[in-house]
């Protein structure tokens, strides 16, 4: 699928800058006509769809597989639960004789006819992406669009005479009359020594050096309790058996997230929240007590999580609260009550907690030193109180802060003024229907967090929202010239 051009200039109808999910999805519902060329930029384009959450991985590696859905498949997709279903005996061949056990917890689920409900290998539904890409290209294809498909990285743009000019790390630029952004999310926040003899910056891409010191029976430190640390843990379960594991984890409240556990037959909630709230607090308030009702009516968070994500779709945040400043209050308490995780390896975590195998530590790391066989992690814990923790390797997991960075083009729009941080929120700002403040450019990621007057209630890292954002903005009215 991948047809990179020589050319120095390619002129094109319409350009989007992305190889993820919410690039797929602007390019399900392009409006191009016969005749028209739409090129797809992006470090692995010619993969559309997969992005780095869903790439193939590396034949052979112990791990391959390994790191799984947050969600159960039937909450990513219906139609990808569906295909799973469809290919389960594939699937088990794929997965059989695999560290961690994948099939001994997904086989209780299948046993119940449940398999819409078990939390996949990303890998696999990058397989399942990739295939709708194939059939997105294939209908323009029917059409007489032709779409062209480039592994490169955007790193700046410019719009003048109304046509937007992208540059690439290729030398090739890209001249077209519209652009859909579709970046990931901003890069995780840096901690002074996170790359040296004894830690990395991340896990992905540095599965080869941290499996080195797995092997060789090194304690792995994880920072963060997020859905990176978890795939750190299953890194480490593929590779050593559990009595050799030498685990454990940083985080500043020490707490895992729910795991999101999936139920026949399904129930998700359905909130129905007042409408004349004049405060932040008092919506939360609102909020608050019915996640407490459905606790107490034996909801599991999936089903709660589902449910107001469900729900806050159909009715935004300005629907509750005419107060943008105080609806910009109520996504992070949101994120915070309805975290949830994979279950698979959040119960593992629990269950090796609860064995003392492993421990989460609460506090914020704020140094790595390294030292001739390992390395000391500076911790201030919730008492602001320094401690110290020597360990033999440390992996950064702890996600976006303060400090982070976004890829090469977004930067670049934020530069120019094309889009904004919002400044309460700390989010990305994007005007109605995700365009800049170049109509006809549109801009969609994670990090999103005000879509013109629209505050988006549920964070963006969820493949669902962020196809549904993409699907809304592309059946809007055309941008003005």
């Amino acid at each position: 699928m991948n047809e990179l051009s020589s050319a120095k200039l390619c002129a094109a109808a319409h350009l989007i800058v992305g190889d993820g999910i919410t690039a797929l999805a602007f390019l399900e519902h392009c409006t191009a006509t016969a005749g028209d060329l739409v090129v797809v930029i992006g470090k692995q384009a010619s993969a559309l769809g997969r992005g780095v959450a869903y790439a193939t991985g590396t034949p052979g590696t112990p791990w391959r597989y390994a790191y799984l859905l947050n969600s159960p498949a039937y909450d990513i997709d219906p139609a990808f639960a569906d295909w799973l279903a469809d290919r389960w005996d594939a699937v088990r061949e794929t997965m059989a004789g695999r560290a961690p056990d994948w099939l001994a917890w997904a086989d209780p689920l299948v046993a119940a006819g449940d398999i819409q409900g078990v939390n996949a290998p990303r890998e696999i539904y990058g397989d399942f992406i990739e295939e709708q890409a194939k059939k997105a290209i294939a209908t323009l294809a029917a059409r007489g669009v032709e779409v062209r498909c480039v592994d490169a990285s955007a790193t700046a743009l410019d719009v003048e005479g109304g046509q937007v000019t992208v540059h690439t790390d290729i030398g090739t630029t890209f001249v077209a009359q519209s652009l859909d952004v579709a970046p990931g999310g901003p890069s995780t926040l840096r901690i002074d020594g996170d790359d040296g003899p004894f830690a990395a910056p991340t896990v992905f891409g540095q599965e080869e050096r941290i499996a080195e010191h797995i092997r060789a029976g090194a304690e792995i430190l994880c920072i963060g309790g997020n859905a990176a640390m978890l795939d750190v843990l299953r890194l480490c379960q593929s590779l050593v058996p559990e009595d050799a594991l030498k685990f454990l984890a940083c985080a500043p409240e020490g707490e895992l997230p729910e795991p999101l556990i999936p139920r026949l037959p399904r129930r998700p909630l359905q909130p129905n929240l007042s409408r004349d709230h004049t405060s932040a607090d008092s919506l939360l308030a609102e909020v608050e007590r019915t996640i407490a009702y459905a606790r107490d009516a034996g909801h599991e968070m999936s089903e709660i999580r589902a449910g107001f994500r469900a729900y806050f779709l159909v009715n935004p945040l300005a629907d509750h609260l005419t107060d943008k400043a105080e609806a910009l209050r109520v996504p992070a308490h949101l994120r915070l009550w309805l975290r949830g995780g994979t279950r698979d390896t959040i119960l593992e975590m629990r269950r090796l907690i609860a064995e003392n195998r492993t421990e989460i530590l609460p506090g914020i790391v704020t140094k790595i030193e390294h030292g001739p066989d390992g390395a000391v992690v500076r911790i201030r814990d919730t008492a602001g109180m320094e401690t110290t923790r020597k360990t033999g390797f440390v992996v950064n997991c702890a996600g976006a802060g303060a400090r982070s960075t976004y890829d090469p083009l977004t930067q670049d729009m934020l530069r120019q003024g094309l889009i904004e941080v919002c400044p309460i929120s700390r989010g990305l700002k994007v005007g109605a229907q995700c365009r800049t403040k170049a109509p006809m450019v549109r801009h969609l990621s994670p990090a999103t967090t005000v879509i013109g007057e629209d505050v988006t209630a549920m964070p963006l890292y969820d493949a669902h929202m962020l196809r549904t954002y993409a699907a809304r903005a592309s059946q809007a009215e055309p941008a003005p010239t």
